[in-house]
C-alpha cells in the first residue's frame, strides 16, 4: 500500500506549524501541544529537517525552532525527502538497468509516469500554498462528504458493518 509514513506526517505538521509564524522561534514544548507530536519523534524529525536546511534551532531562553527559508520557497517534496530520502515509487526506477525488465515491462512505464506526476505535485503544492489552505480551512471548514476517504462509511450503516453488494 502506498502511505505516507507517520515520519512524513508529523514533518508536514511540524513544518505548517512554523509556517504559521515565520518570524517566530518556537520550542519544542509548543510544538509539540500544537501538533501532536510527541517530543522524543519531534527532535527526531528536527535533525532531519535541519540537515536538509528546512528549519534552523536558537539556543537560549527565547530558542526553539523557526524557518530556515520563506513559505514560498519550501515545498512538500523537500520536506518528505528531508525524513524518508529519494522519492521512489519503486526500486526500478533508481536507475538503469536496477531491473533487468525495465527496457521491455509495460509496468516499468506506468511506474515511471506515475512517478513524474507525483513528484510534480509535491514540487508545487509549497508551504505557502498549504497554509493559504488552512488559512480558508478555519473560515470555511470542509464537509466530511467532501473528503476522498479509502473506506467513506455508507450512509445509514455502522462503519464496522460490512456491506454486500449483490451482482446484477
Amino acid at each position: 500500500m502506498f502511505q505516507i509514513s507517520r515520519r512524513a506526517d508529523y514533518a508536514v505538521r511540524l513544518m505548517l506549524e512554523l509556517g504559521l509564524e515565520p518570524d517566530e522561534s518556537l520550542s519544542v514544548r509548543q510544538l509539540s501541544v500544537r501538533t501532536n507530536v510527541p517530543k522524543p519523534f519531534l527532535h527526531k524529525i528536527t535533525v532531519d529537517l535541519v540537515r536538509a536546511g528546512l528549519v534552523q534551532t536558537q539556543s537560549g531562553p527565547n530558542g526553539g525552532l523557526k524557518l530556515n527559508r520563506p513559505v514560498d520557497q519550501i515545498n512538500m517534496q523537500q520536506i518528505l525527502e528531508a525524513v524518508e530520502g529519494p522519492i521512489c515509487l519503486n526500486t526500478c526506477l533508481l536507475r538503469p538497468n536496477e531491473c533487468e525488465r525495465d527496457l521491455f515491462c509495460p509496468a516499468h512505464t506506468f511506474w515511471g509516469a506515475l512517478q513524474k506526476m507525483v513528484v510534480q505535485q509535491l514540487q508545487k503544492a509549497t508551504l505557502a500554498y498549504l497554509l493559504e489552505e488552512a488559512r480558508n480551512l478555519t473560515i470555511y471548514p470542509r464537509r466530511r462528504a467532501d473528503i476522498p476517504y479509502l473506506n467513506a462509511p455508507v450512509a445509514g450503516l455502522s462503519h464496522k458493518k460490512e456491506v454486500f453488494y449483490e451482482k446484477g
